[in-house]
This record gives structure tokens, C-alpha cells and sequence, in this order.
């Protein structure tokens, strides 16, 4: 049997900021995963940034307005800190 580890994120942010993708001014949901850094997805053209590094898109229909789901999902979905979190805020 094989076991991968998958971290969950530990902690949430939503910032403020010029997205460099879509030039817009728009919020960021932020999430930290301990091992893989903070990772960021701007709400307005669902571009994603892992620790600072831009993450192309998938390659699939409505790819920007899933990632945009995926990450308002998440948002719901996780406490607004664990008790296991150890990063520093994005912005």
C-alpha cells in the first residue's frame, strides 16, 4: 500500500492587490499548506500564485472560473487558523 502525504491548509488571508494576470485591482484568497508556502488565487481571473511563483492554468474548459470556485470553497470550508500554523501572512 502506498501512502501520500497531502498537507491541509493551515491558515487563510484575503488581501488586497493589482493582479498582474488580469491588471485589475481585486482581492486574493490566500491559503498557507505547511511544506508548499502560501498559495494565492485572484477572485476576479481565478490566476493562481504558489509561494510567489505563477501556476499555469489547466488546460480544460472554464478553467478560470473553476479555480475561482475551488479557492471560495476553501475559503468556507477552513477555520481561520489552526492550531498547527506556522507562516507568516502574504501581504
Amino acid at each position: 500500500m502506498i501512502h501520500i502525504n497531502a498537507p491541509q491548509p493551515t491558515a487563510k488571508n484575503i488581501y488586497a492587490g493589482k493582479c498582474p494576470d488580469c491588471k485589475k485591482r481585486t482581492r486574493y484568497l490566500a491559503f498557507f499548506t505547511p511544506w508548499y508556502g502560501w498559495d494565492s488565487t485572484c477572485i476576479k481571473c481565478g490566476r493562481n500564485w504558489i509561494d510567489n511563483e505563477w501556476m499555469p492554468l489547466t488546460f480544460e474548459p472554464q478553467s478560470r472560473q473553476k479555480s475561482v470556485a475551488r479557492a471560495k470553497k476553501l475559503w468556507r470550508k477552513l477555520p481561520p487558523r489552526s492550531e498547527n500554523h506556522y507562516g507568516d501572512s502574504p501581504c
